[in-house]
Protein backbone atom coordinates (compact mmCIF):
# COMPACT_ATOMS: atom_id res chain seq x y z
CA UNK A 1 0.00 0.00 0.00
CA UNK A 2 1.44 3.18 -0.96
CA UNK A 3 1.53 5.51 2.34
CA UNK A 4 0.50 9.49 1.97
CA UNK A 5 3.30 11.69 1.56
CA UNK A 6 2.34 13.58 4.92
CA UNK A 7 2.70 10.60 6.67
CA UNK A 8 6.01 9.43 5.23
CA UNK A 9 8.10 12.38 5.90
CA UNK A 10 7.11 12.30 9.69
CA UNK A 11 8.05 8.36 9.98
CA UNK A 12 11.26 9.66 8.21
CA UNK A 13 11.81 12.29 11.06
CA UNK A 14 11.19 9.45 13.78
CA UNK A 15 13.03 6.31 12.21
CA UNK A 16 16.81 7.04 11.28
CA UNK A 17 16.75 6.63 7.76
CA UNK A 18 20.06 4.89 7.64
CA UNK A 19 19.37 2.00 9.44
CA UNK A 20 15.40 2.28 9.68
CA UNK A 21 15.68 2.20 13.16
CA UNK A 22 14.39 4.43 16.12
CA UNK A 23 14.77 4.95 19.74
CA UNK A 24 11.83 6.43 21.72
CA UNK A 25 11.20 7.82 24.94
CA UNK A 26 7.74 7.29 26.41
CA UNK A 27 7.29 10.02 29.27
CA UNK A 28 3.79 10.12 29.46
CA UNK A 29 3.04 8.05 32.65
CA UNK A 30 2.15 11.25 34.89
CA UNK A 31 -1.09 11.83 34.06
CA UNK A 32 -1.87 7.77 34.40
CA UNK A 33 -0.18 6.69 37.33
CA UNK A 34 1.06 7.72 40.43
CA UNK A 35 3.57 11.14 40.55
CA UNK A 36 6.89 9.93 40.64
CA UNK A 37 10.26 12.02 40.93
CA UNK A 38 10.64 11.00 37.53
CA UNK A 39 6.98 12.63 36.87
CA UNK A 40 8.06 15.93 38.95
CA UNK A 41 11.60 16.30 37.11
CA UNK A 42 10.11 15.93 34.07
CA UNK A 43 11.66 18.97 31.98
CA UNK A 44 14.88 18.06 33.47
CA UNK A 45 14.81 14.65 31.96
CA UNK A 46 13.44 15.73 29.00
CA UNK A 47 16.53 17.36 28.21
CA UNK A 48 18.51 14.80 29.37
CA UNK A 49 17.18 12.37 26.84
CA UNK A 50 17.25 15.24 23.88
CA UNK A 51 21.16 15.08 25.15
CA UNK A 52 21.41 11.29 25.18
CA UNK A 53 20.43 11.36 21.20
CA UNK A 54 16.72 9.40 21.30
CA UNK A 55 15.16 9.75 17.69
CA UNK A 56 11.35 10.60 19.62
CA UNK A 57 9.55 11.12 22.63
CA UNK A 58 5.93 10.22 23.64
CA UNK A 59 4.24 12.61 25.90
CA UNK A 60 1.13 13.89 26.39
CA UNK A 61 -0.62 16.48 25.37
CA UNK A 62 -0.25 19.02 27.99
CA UNK A 63 3.50 18.22 28.89
CA UNK A 64 4.04 19.11 24.53
CA UNK A 65 2.17 22.83 25.42
CA UNK A 66 4.55 23.14 28.38
CA UNK A 67 7.84 21.48 26.98
CA UNK A 68 7.33 20.94 23.70
CA UNK A 69 9.70 23.44 22.88
CA UNK A 70 12.41 21.21 23.68
CA UNK A 71 11.91 19.03 20.64
CA UNK A 72 11.44 21.67 18.15
CA UNK A 73 15.20 22.18 17.09
CA UNK A 74 16.72 20.78 13.93
CA UNK A 75 18.26 17.93 14.99
CA UNK A 76 15.97 17.03 17.77
CA UNK A 77 13.99 14.36 18.19
CA UNK A 78 10.32 13.85 17.23
CA UNK A 79 7.12 14.45 19.22
CA UNK A 80 5.43 11.54 19.63
CA UNK A 81 1.82 12.36 21.45
CA UNK A 82 -0.06 10.11 23.62
CA UNK A 83 -3.96 10.95 22.13
CA UNK A 84 -5.77 8.46 24.49
CA UNK A 85 -5.90 8.00 28.27
CA UNK A 86 -7.28 4.41 30.73
CA UNK A 87 -6.98 4.63 34.48
CA UNK A 88 -5.79 0.72 34.35
CA UNK A 89 -2.43 1.99 36.50
CA UNK A 90 -3.88 4.96 38.51
CA UNK A 91 -6.07 2.08 40.41
CA UNK A 92 -2.55 0.74 41.82
CA UNK A 93 -2.03 -2.28 38.84
CA UNK A 94 0.70 -2.48 36.91
CA UNK A 95 0.56 -1.82 33.13
CA UNK A 96 1.45 -5.03 32.02
CA UNK A 97 0.08 -7.76 34.21
CA UNK A 98 -3.64 -5.96 35.08
CA UNK A 99 -6.44 -7.85 35.73
CA UNK A 100 -9.34 -5.37 36.20
CA UNK A 101 -13.05 -5.95 35.73
CA UNK A 102 -13.97 -4.76 32.82
CA UNK A 103 -16.50 -2.97 34.84
CA UNK A 104 -14.07 -0.94 36.49
CA UNK A 105 -12.01 -0.44 33.44
CA UNK A 106 -12.24 3.25 31.56
CA UNK A 107 -9.97 4.33 28.20
CA UNK A 108 -10.89 7.40 26.05
CA UNK A 109 -9.59 10.03 23.35
CA UNK A 110 -8.20 12.83 25.03
CA UNK A 111 -6.83 14.50 21.77
CA UNK A 112 -7.26 14.15 18.28
CA UNK A 113 -4.84 13.89 15.17
CA UNK A 114 -5.20 17.61 13.95
CA UNK A 115 -4.28 18.53 17.76
CA UNK A 116 -1.28 16.65 17.70
CA UNK A 117 -0.35 18.02 14.44
CA UNK A 118 -1.23 21.61 15.43
CA UNK A 119 1.18 20.93 17.94
CA UNK A 120 4.13 19.57 15.60
CA UNK A 121 3.58 15.80 16.18
CA UNK A 122 5.50 13.52 14.42
CA UNK A 123 2.80 10.60 15.35
CA UNK A 124 0.36 9.89 17.74
CA UNK A 125 0.03 6.96 20.21
CA UNK A 126 -2.40 5.23 21.46
CA UNK A 127 -4.02 1.82 23.20
CA UNK A 128 -5.25 -1.05 22.06
CA UNK A 129 -6.56 -3.75 24.82
CA UNK A 130 -7.29 -7.59 24.05
CA UNK A 131 -7.66 -9.95 26.60
CA UNK A 132 -11.05 -8.41 28.15
CA UNK A 133 -13.45 -10.48 25.56
CA UNK A 134 -14.74 -9.34 22.24
CA UNK A 135 -17.42 -6.75 23.72
CA UNK A 136 -14.46 -4.59 25.01
CA UNK A 137 -12.31 -5.67 22.57
CA UNK A 138 -14.79 -4.49 19.74
CA UNK A 139 -14.73 -0.92 21.54
CA UNK A 140 -11.35 -0.75 21.47
CA UNK A 141 -11.33 -1.67 17.48
CA UNK A 142 -13.94 0.80 16.97
CA UNK A 143 -12.08 3.48 18.71
CA UNK A 144 -8.56 2.62 16.90
CA UNK A 145 -10.14 2.51 13.40
CA UNK A 146 -11.39 6.03 14.07
CA UNK A 147 -7.99 7.34 15.31
CA UNK A 148 -6.41 5.47 12.14
CA UNK A 149 -9.24 7.30 9.73
CA UNK A 150 -8.33 10.75 11.48
CA UNK A 151 -4.91 10.09 10.92
CA UNK A 152 -4.93 9.23 6.88
CA UNK A 153 -7.04 12.14 6.65
CA UNK A 154 -3.89 14.66 7.80
CA UNK A 155 -1.15 12.21 6.95
CA UNK A 156 -0.16 11.70 10.47
CA UNK A 157 1.25 8.25 11.30
CA UNK A 158 -0.84 6.02 13.71
CA UNK A 159 1.24 4.51 16.87
CA UNK A 160 -0.62 1.41 18.36
CA UNK A 161 0.57 0.07 21.76
CA UNK A 162 -1.56 -3.36 22.42
CA UNK A 163 -1.43 -4.21 25.31
CA UNK A 164 -2.65 -8.06 26.31
CA UNK A 165 -4.54 -7.89 29.87
CA UNK A 166 -8.03 -9.03 31.11
CA UNK A 167 -8.95 -12.43 32.41
CA UNK A 168 -7.97 -14.22 28.93
CA UNK A 169 -4.53 -13.56 29.45
CA UNK A 170 -2.25 -15.92 31.09
CA UNK A 171 1.30 -16.67 31.20
CA UNK A 172 1.15 -19.15 28.81
CA UNK A 173 -0.81 -17.94 25.72
CA UNK A 174 -0.19 -14.14 26.62
CA UNK A 175 2.69 -14.42 23.43
CA UNK A 176 0.28 -16.09 21.40
CA UNK A 177 -2.17 -13.04 22.25
CA UNK A 178 0.49 -10.68 21.74
CA UNK A 179 1.29 -12.02 17.96
CA UNK A 180 -2.45 -11.74 17.08
CA UNK A 181 -3.07 -7.99 18.74
CA UNK A 182 -0.41 -7.28 16.94
CA UNK A 183 -1.09 -8.34 13.56
CA UNK A 184 -4.48 -7.20 13.99
CA UNK A 185 -3.49 -3.34 14.74
CA UNK A 186 -1.37 -3.59 11.58
CA UNK A 187 -4.56 -4.50 10.01
CA UNK A 188 -6.50 -1.67 11.67
CA UNK A 189 -4.55 0.97 9.86
CA UNK A 190 -1.11 1.37 12.91
CA UNK A 191 2.02 2.45 10.37
CA UNK A 192 3.77 1.35 13.49
CA UNK A 193 3.31 -0.83 16.96
CA UNK A 194 4.90 -0.46 20.61
CA UNK A 195 4.46 -3.36 21.90
CA UNK A 196 6.02 -5.61 24.94
CA UNK A 197 8.33 -8.39 24.43
CA UNK A 198 7.09 -11.68 24.36
CA UNK A 199 9.77 -13.43 26.51
CA UNK A 200 11.95 -14.60 24.24
CA UNK A 201 13.68 -14.19 20.04
CA UNK A 202 11.69 -16.96 18.38
CA UNK A 203 7.85 -15.91 19.25
CA UNK A 204 8.90 -12.00 18.93
CA UNK A 205 10.34 -12.61 15.50
CA UNK A 206 6.79 -14.33 14.92
CA UNK A 207 4.86 -11.15 16.08
CA UNK A 208 7.47 -9.20 13.94
CA UNK A 209 7.35 -11.06 10.36
CA UNK A 210 3.41 -10.98 11.01
CA UNK A 211 2.70 -7.62 11.99
CA UNK A 212 4.45 -6.04 8.69
CA UNK A 213 4.91 -2.57 9.97
CA UNK A 214 8.08 -1.53 11.74
CA UNK A 215 7.82 -2.72 15.85
CA UNK A 216 9.27 -0.84 18.82
CA UNK A 217 9.79 -3.01 21.86
CA UNK A 218 8.58 -1.28 24.89
CA UNK A 219 10.93 -2.11 28.26
CA UNK A 220 7.88 -2.26 30.74
CA UNK A 221 8.70 -2.08 34.39
CA UNK A 222 11.74 -0.64 35.32
CA UNK A 223 14.97 -3.43 35.53
CA UNK A 224 16.81 -3.87 38.27
CA UNK A 225 20.01 -3.70 36.14
CA UNK A 226 20.57 -1.85 33.41
CA UNK A 227 22.03 -4.56 31.48
CA UNK A 228 18.86 -6.61 31.41
CA UNK A 229 17.40 -3.69 29.74
CA UNK A 230 19.67 -3.79 26.84
CA UNK A 231 19.54 -7.18 26.67
CA UNK A 232 15.72 -6.80 25.77
CA UNK A 233 16.90 -4.63 23.34
CA UNK A 234 19.16 -6.87 21.92
CA UNK A 235 17.13 -9.74 21.68
CA UNK A 236 14.47 -7.43 20.14
CA UNK A 237 16.54 -6.34 17.48
CA UNK A 238 17.68 -10.20 16.95
CA UNK A 239 14.29 -10.30 16.72
CA UNK A 240 13.66 -8.12 13.64
CA UNK A 241 12.70 -5.15 16.10
CA UNK A 242 12.90 -1.18 14.37
CA UNK A 243 13.83 -0.05 17.70
CA UNK A 244 12.30 1.07 20.97
CA UNK A 245 10.12 3.06 23.24
CA UNK A 246 11.42 2.58 26.94
CA UNK A 247 9.94 4.51 29.60
CA UNK A 248 10.87 3.72 33.10
CA UNK A 249 14.09 2.66 32.55
CA UNK A 250 15.51 5.73 31.06
CA UNK A 251 13.18 8.22 32.72
CA UNK A 252 14.16 6.29 36.25
CA UNK A 253 17.51 5.59 35.42
CA UNK A 254 20.40 7.17 37.42
CA UNK A 255 22.00 8.67 34.08
CA UNK A 256 19.01 9.04 31.43
CA UNK A 257 20.94 10.13 28.86
CA UNK A 258 24.20 7.89 29.44
CA UNK A 259 20.57 5.06 29.20
CA UNK A 260 19.39 6.78 26.16
CA UNK A 261 23.26 6.65 24.47
CA UNK A 262 23.62 2.87 25.60
CA UNK A 263 20.75 1.58 24.17
CA UNK A 264 21.38 4.46 20.66
CA UNK A 265 24.68 2.65 20.37
CA UNK A 266 22.87 -1.32 20.49
CA UNK A 267 20.14 -0.19 18.06
CA UNK A 268 22.15 2.23 15.55
CA UNK A 269 25.57 1.97 16.45
CA UNK A 270 25.67 -2.11 16.10
CA UNK A 271 27.51 -2.23 19.00
CA UNK A 272 27.53 -5.54 21.76
CA UNK A 273 26.58 -5.12 25.23
CA UNK A 274 29.60 -5.71 26.25
CA UNK A 275 31.04 -3.09 24.03
CA UNK A 276 28.87 -0.95 25.51
CA UNK A 277 29.07 -1.55 29.15
CA UNK A 278 33.36 -1.88 28.95
CA UNK A 279 33.32 -5.62 29.68
CA UNK A 280 35.80 -8.37 28.65
CA UNK A 281 34.02 -11.10 26.80
CA UNK A 282 34.22 -14.48 28.81
CA UNK A 283 32.91 -18.01 27.93
CA UNK A 284 30.38 -19.45 30.45
CA UNK A 285 26.76 -19.56 30.65
CA UNK A 286 24.22 -17.92 32.95
CA UNK A 287 20.68 -18.76 34.20
CA UNK A 288 17.96 -16.37 32.57
CA UNK A 289 13.72 -16.81 33.05
CA UNK A 290 11.28 -16.76 30.59
CA UNK A 291 8.45 -15.96 32.80
CA UNK A 292 5.81 -16.48 29.67
CA UNK A 293 6.90 -20.27 29.76
CA UNK A 294 6.39 -20.61 33.69
CA UNK A 295 3.13 -22.60 35.32
CA UNK A 296 3.97 -21.49 38.39
CA UNK A 297 4.82 -25.42 39.65
CA UNK A 298 7.84 -24.68 41.29
CA UNK A 299 9.62 -28.07 40.77
CA UNK A 300 12.27 -25.85 39.80
CA UNK A 301 12.93 -24.81 43.67
CA UNK A 302 12.83 -28.08 45.01
CA UNK A 303 14.86 -29.75 42.30
CA UNK A 304 17.43 -26.29 43.93
CA UNK A 305 17.27 -27.85 47.80
CA UNK A 306 17.90 -31.37 46.67
CA UNK A 307 21.00 -30.65 44.56
CA UNK A 308 22.55 -29.01 47.95
CA UNK A 309 20.83 -30.46 50.12
CA UNK A 310 18.84 -33.65 52.04
CA UNK A 311 15.30 -33.85 51.57
CA UNK A 312 12.66 -31.58 49.93
CA UNK A 313 10.87 -28.26 50.12
CA UNK A 314 11.56 -24.97 48.76
CA UNK A 315 12.41 -22.71 51.74
CA UNK A 316 16.35 -22.86 50.76
CA UNK A 317 16.11 -22.62 47.19
CA UNK A 318 18.62 -20.10 45.61
CA UNK A 319 15.88 -19.47 43.09
CA UNK A 320 11.96 -18.60 43.53
CA UNK A 321 9.02 -18.18 41.47
CA UNK A 322 6.90 -15.36 42.50
CA UNK A 323 3.09 -16.06 42.53
CA UNK A 324 0.50 -13.93 41.27
CA UNK A 325 -1.49 -12.54 44.84
CA UNK A 326 -5.17 -12.61 45.58
CA UNK A 327 -7.01 -10.87 43.17
CA UNK A 328 -4.30 -11.30 39.89
CA UNK A 329 -4.79 -14.80 39.99
CA UNK A 330 -4.17 -14.06 36.06
CA UNK A 331 -0.68 -12.53 36.10
CA UNK A 332 1.95 -14.75 34.77
CA UNK A 333 4.07 -16.48 37.02
CA UNK A 334 7.47 -15.33 37.29
CA UNK A 335 10.85 -17.33 37.89
CA UNK A 336 13.46 -15.07 40.06
CA UNK A 337 17.13 -16.47 39.41
CA UNK A 338 20.27 -15.54 39.61
CA UNK A 339 21.58 -13.34 36.48
CA UNK A 340 25.12 -13.14 37.65
CA UNK A 341 24.72 -9.42 37.48
CA UNK A 342 27.73 -9.33 39.94
CA UNK A 343 26.48 -7.14 42.59
CA UNK A 344 26.65 -9.20 45.68
CA UNK A 345 30.44 -9.54 44.67
CA UNK A 346 30.88 -5.78 44.06
CA UNK A 347 29.46 -5.27 47.42
CA UNK A 348 31.82 -7.60 49.40
CA UNK A 349 34.37 -5.44 51.00
CA UNK A 350 36.98 -8.48 51.82
CA UNK A 351 36.41 -10.24 48.36
CA UNK A 352 35.10 -13.61 50.09
CA UNK A 353 32.60 -13.43 46.80
CA UNK A 354 33.46 -13.43 43.79
CA UNK A 355 32.35 -14.80 40.24
CA UNK A 356 34.74 -17.58 39.48
CA UNK A 357 35.96 -17.87 35.27
CA UNK A 358 33.31 -20.50 34.87
CA UNK A 359 30.38 -18.36 35.45
CA UNK A 360 29.23 -19.18 38.70
CA UNK A 361 29.20 -17.29 42.52
CA UNK A 362 32.00 -18.93 44.97
CA UNK A 363 32.14 -17.99 48.47
CA UNK A 364 35.62 -18.25 50.63
CA UNK A 365 34.26 -18.54 54.15
CA UNK A 366 37.73 -17.95 55.52
CA UNK A 367 37.15 -13.99 54.19
CA UNK A 368 34.14 -13.53 54.71
CA UNK A 369 32.86 -11.05 57.22
CA UNK A 370 29.71 -11.91 57.96
CA UNK A 371 28.73 -8.47 57.11
CA UNK A 372 25.68 -9.33 55.11
CA UNK A 373 26.44 -6.53 52.53
CA UNK A 374 25.78 -9.17 49.65
CA UNK A 375 22.46 -10.18 50.88
CA UNK A 376 21.70 -6.33 50.70
CA UNK A 377 23.12 -5.69 47.39
CA UNK A 378 21.44 -8.78 45.54
CA UNK A 379 18.47 -6.72 43.88
CA UNK A 380 16.50 -10.12 42.94
CA UNK A 381 16.69 -11.02 47.01
CA UNK A 382 18.25 -14.24 46.16
CA UNK A 383 20.68 -14.92 48.49
CA UNK A 384 20.29 -15.65 52.37
CA UNK A 385 22.42 -16.41 55.42
CA UNK A 386 22.98 -20.02 56.80
CA UNK A 387 25.45 -20.60 59.78
CA UNK A 388 25.69 -16.41 59.54
CA UNK A 389 27.19 -17.07 56.14
CA UNK A 390 25.64 -16.32 52.81
CA UNK A 391 24.01 -19.06 50.49
CA UNK A 392 24.03 -18.00 46.65
CA UNK A 393 23.49 -19.78 43.46
CA UNK A 394 26.41 -21.90 42.54
CA UNK A 395 24.81 -23.09 39.08
CA UNK A 396 25.10 -26.77 40.83
CA UNK A 397 28.85 -26.55 39.01
CA UNK A 398 27.69 -25.39 35.85
CA UNK A 399 25.09 -28.13 35.35
CA UNK A 400 21.84 -26.55 37.02
CA UNK A 401 18.85 -28.35 38.28
CA UNK A 402 16.43 -25.71 37.82
CA UNK A 403 16.76 -25.64 33.83
CA UNK A 404 16.92 -29.71 34.18
CA UNK A 405 13.74 -29.78 35.82
CA UNK A 406 12.11 -27.20 33.88
CA UNK A 407 10.07 -29.10 31.00
CA UNK A 408 8.77 -25.80 29.33
CA UNK A 409 11.85 -23.65 29.21
CA UNK A 410 10.54 -21.04 31.71
CA UNK A 411 14.23 -21.21 32.84
CA UNK A 412 17.36 -21.25 30.40
CA UNK A 413 21.27 -21.10 30.01
CA UNK A 414 22.22 -18.11 28.14
CA UNK A 415 25.55 -16.60 27.07
CA UNK A 416 27.23 -15.05 30.26
CA UNK A 417 29.71 -11.91 29.89
CA UNK A 418 31.91 -11.15 32.64
CA UNK A 419 31.20 -7.87 34.19
CA UNK A 420 35.16 -6.81 34.57
CA UNK A 421 35.72 -3.58 33.21
CA UNK A 422 38.76 -2.36 31.54
CA UNK A 423 40.89 -0.19 32.86
CA UNK A 424 42.91 2.43 31.00
CA UNK A 425 46.10 4.00 31.96
CA UNK A 426 46.09 7.66 32.97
Amino acid sequence: MTRAPGKTARLNRLFNPKDGRAVCVAADHGWMSDVTPNVMELRRILELVVRGGADGILISFGTAVRHGHLLRGKDSPAMLIRADWMNMPRLGASNVSNVLPVVNFKKMATSRARDALHMGASAITIYYFIGYGDEFEALNIEQAADFAKECRKVGLPLIIEPMAVGGMVTGVNIAEILIASGRIAAEIGADALKIPYTGDVKTFKELVDQAGVPVLVLGGAKSDVPRDALELVDEALRAGASGTVFGRNVTKAKDPQKMVADICALVHGGKTIAEILGEHRAVGQRLKPVPAQCIGCQLCEVACVRAHTPGYGQTRARLRVETPSLGEELKPHRPVVCTLCGQCADACATGALTIAPEARLVLQRSLCSQCGACVDACPFHLIFVEDGYPVVCDLCDGDPECVKWCKRGAIVLTEWKRRVRHVHAE
